[in-house]
C-alpha cells in the first residue's frame, strides 16, 4: 500500500516538474531557431514577403527566423507538415489564399483543414497584373481579345498550378473576354514568371511584386492590372474595371498560423510582433516597393476573412467549372 503511495507521489511530482519545465519553456518563448515554412518555390512573391517578415520578426524577437520552402500538391506538402508540427511556435505557416480559400472547393481530400491551424496574423494583399510575353502580337487588351478569338486555343496562359488564385483568375479572365485560353500550370510563381520571361507561355497573371521589375525593364508587357483603381506602380496601365470588365477585379493575401493547440501566450506574442511589424511605416514601404498593400488583421478578423474569401471563390470555382479531382 506504501509502494502505491509513493508510486502515486512521484508520478505527481513528475507531472509537476514536467508543467513547469513546459510553463518555462513557454514563458522564454522564444529561445531558439523559428520556422516559416512557405508552401511555394523560392523566388516568388510568397517567399519574397517572408523573407521580409522573416528578418524584422528576427529583429524584434531577438531570435533567428528562418524561411523553409516545401512547395508542392498546391501547397499542401508544407501546409500539412505545418500541421503535424509540435504546437510550441517554432514552426510557422506563411501562405497565401490557394491554401484555405480554393484548394478546399478543389480538392476532395485534402492532407489538412483550416481547423488543423491558429490564425495568427494578416501579413498583405496582392494585387495582380495581366501580362503578354514581349514579342505577343497585341499591345492592347482589345488586340489580345482579337488575336484570341482569331486563333482559339493558341494562347497558353501560365498559372501558379492548378487551383491557385491565379489560375482562377485566368479562367475568369477566359471567361470575361469571351476567349479560349490553355491553361499551363506550373509549381508556384516562380517557375511561371522564368517561362514568361524566356517567351515559353504567351500570358500569365502575375503578381505586381513580379510584374512591376519586369514591365519596367520592358521584359514583358502589361496589358491590364485586376485592381479597383490604376497602380501607382504601372500608372499607364489600365484596369479591367476602366475597360468594361467590372468583374475582373482579384486579389490575393499572405498570412501566418500556427498549429492548433500552440499556447494562447505563445500565439500572443505572434500575432503582437506580426502585426506591430505590418503597421510600421518601413514595412509599408517595403510593400509599396514591391506592389503590395501592407494588411494587418488580429487572429479573430483573419479567421473571418478567410471564411469570407472561401464562399467568394468558391462561387468563381462553381460559376467557371473548374474541376479538379
Amino acid at each position: 500500500m506504501h509502494r502505491w503511495n509513493l508510486y502515486a507521489t512521484l508520478l505527481s511530482l513528475t507531472a509537476l516538474l514536467g508543467a513547469g519545465t513546459m510553463a518555462e519553456a513557454q514563458s522564454n518563448y522564444p529561445n531558439r531557431t523559428i520556422s516559416l515554412v512557405v508552401p511555394f518555390p523560392a523566388g516568388g512573391t510568397a517567399d519574397i514577403v517572408a523573407r521580409i517578415v522573416a528578418a524584422a520578426m528576427g529583429d524584434e524577437l531577438k531570435q533567428n527566423v528562418i524561411v523553409e520552402n516545401m512547395s508542392g500538391a498546391s501547397t499542401a506538402i508544407g501546409t500539412a507538415a505545418v500541421a503535424r508540427a509540435e504546437k510550441d511556435g517554432y514552426k510557422l505557416l506563411f501562405t497565401a489564399a490557394t491554401t484555405f480559400v480554393t484548394n478546399p472547393h478543389l480538392y476532395d481530400k485534402l492532407s489538412y483543414k483550416l481547423e488543423d491551424f491558429e490564425p495568427i496574423a494578416l501579413v498583405s494583399k496582392v494585387p495582380f497584373a495581366f501580362v503578354v510575353k514581349k514579342d505577343f502580337p497585341a499591345t492592347t487588351l482589345a488586340e489580345f481579345k482579337n488575336y484570341a478569338k482569331a486563333n482559339p486555343g493558341k494562347i497558353n496562359n501560365a498559372t501558379n498550378g492548378p487551383g491557385s488564385v491565379v489560375h482562377l483568375i485566368g479562367e475568369m479572365i477566359g471567361k470575361q473576354l469571351g476567349i479560349e485560353m490553355k491553361q499551363v500550370h506550373y509549381r508556384g510563381a516562380s517557375p511561371a514568371t522564368n517561362d514568361m520571361l524566356a517567351g515559353v507561355v504567351d500570358s500569365n497573371v502575375e503578381a505586381l511584386t513580379n510584374a512591376v521589375p519586369n514591365v519596367t525593364a520592358n521584359q514583358y508587357r502589361a496589358l491590364a492590372v485586376l485592381t479597383n483603381e490604376r497602380s501607382p506602380q504601372l500608372p499607364n496601365v489600365p484596369t479591367f474595371k476602366e475597360l468594361g470588365y467590372p468583374e475582373l477585379v482579384a486579389e490575393s493575401w499572405f498570412a501566418i498560423f500556427a498549429p492548433a493547440g500552440t499556447p494562447p501566450d505563445i500565439t500572443q506574442t505572434l500575432s503582437a510582433v506580426i502585426t506591430g511589424i505590418v503597421q510600421s511605416p518601413n514595412f509599408d514601404a517595403r510593400m509599396r516597393e514591391i506592389g503590395n498593400e501592407a494588411t494587418a488583421a488580429n487572429p479573430q478578423e483573419l479567421l473571418r476573412y478567410v471564411r469570407e474569401e472561401n464562399t467568394r471563390w468558391g462561387k468563381v470555382i462553381k460559376e467557371a467549372g473548374v474541376q479538379l479531382n
